[in-house]
């Protein structure tokens, strides 16, 4: 039960000095990372917004998967 309390601590403050760092233009481009990888979805939530997705990225294409069955 000690190790859990020590293990939950340790994790916490890494969590608080990690999100302490970051910036206040990090944290609004980290909000914005649901829609990183929708271009309309961006495109819309900047109009309605006007927060700019900074990265928007074309997800890549999935391969055919390596087997085809046959009927």
């Amino acid at each position: 039960m000690t190790l859990l309390i020590v293990l939950t601590t340790i994790t916490l403050v890494c969590a608080a000095l990690s999100l302490g760092n970051l910036s206040s233009q990090d944290a609004e481009q980290a909000s914005l990372l649901p829609f990183a990888d929708d271009p309309e979805a961006a495109r819309q939530m900047t109009t309605e917004t006007g927060l700019v997705c900074e990265t928007v990225v074309r997800p890549a294409e999935e391969p055919d998967p390596p087997y085809t069955w046959k009927a």
